[in-house]
Parts: structure tokens; C-alpha cells; sequence
């Protein structure tokens, strides 16, 4: 019993000590509200992953497009207008949707630029 009354108040002490290490922040220390930006400034981008171009007809202007998985039904509608890009984000194609369509590919046509296979293909949400 007497070792259990020790642990207790040992562990009182600890408590109490433990409680009273906290201190304020410095006056010219930045607050956590303002050490990030805005949730405003953190918008996803708009544009939206199509797929990618597995094969490019220079001579029609002709490309197909292997669609991604989660790629937007509005983007591949005729009249759409897709853009292709490299990996470090720069345009390489600008391309409009056709009807043809199989499986999880898309025949597009090429309206300005020379895109290269392997380039990704998006759409600029509305």
C-alpha cells in the first residue's frame, strides 16, 4: 500500500510539473494561421487529365488518344477543344475530338501544333 500511495504521488508531481512547462509564443512569432496561404489560393487546376496520344498521322493529322481512366464525358465530345503537352507542361498540340471512338481510345484531329506520342492530352474545364 505504501509503495502505491508513493506512485500516485509521484506521478501527481509529474503531472503537475508537467503542466506548468508551457510557455507563450513570442510576440514576433508568425501565428499557424498565417504560415500557410489562404485555402483559396489552393485550387485544383482546370484542367483535367484525358489520356495520352499512342499514335500520331502527320500526313492526315490524325491522332489517337488512350483514354485515361477517369476522364470527363464533356471533354470528348465533338466540338471539344484538347491540348496536348509534354511532361514539363509545354503545349505541343491543340486537337478536337471525333467520333470515333473504341473501348478506352479516341481518334482526334489535329487543329494547330505537332504533337509527339507519349505527350498527355487535357481539356480546360469550363
Amino acid at each position: 500500500m505504501k509503495r502505491t500511495a508513493t506512485a500516485l504521488a509521484l506521478l501527481a508531481v509529474f503531472f503537475w510539473a508537467g503542466t506548468g512547462c508551457q510557455h507563450a509564443p513570442e510576440t514576433g512569432a508568425k501565428s499557424a494561421s498565417t504560415a500557410f496561404p489562404a485555402a483559396e489560393a489552393l485550387l485544383p487546376s482546370p484542367r483535367l487529365l484525358v489520356g495520352r496520344v499512342i499514335a500520331f498521322d502527320a500526313a492526315r493529322g490524325f491522332v489517337i488518344v488512350e483514354l485515361s481512366g477517369d476522364a470527363p464525358g464533356d471533354a470528348l465530345t465533338e466540338g471539344a477543344e484538347l491540348l496536348s503537352r509534354t511532361d514539363e507542361l509545354t503545349e505541343t498540340a491543340r486537337l478536337r475530338p471525333t467520333r470515333y471512338r473504341r473501348g478506352r481510345t479516341l481518334g482526334c484531329v489535329v487543329t494547330g501544333g505537332q504533337p509527339e506520342t507519349g505527350n498527355e492530352v487535357v481539356w480546360l474545364a469550363p
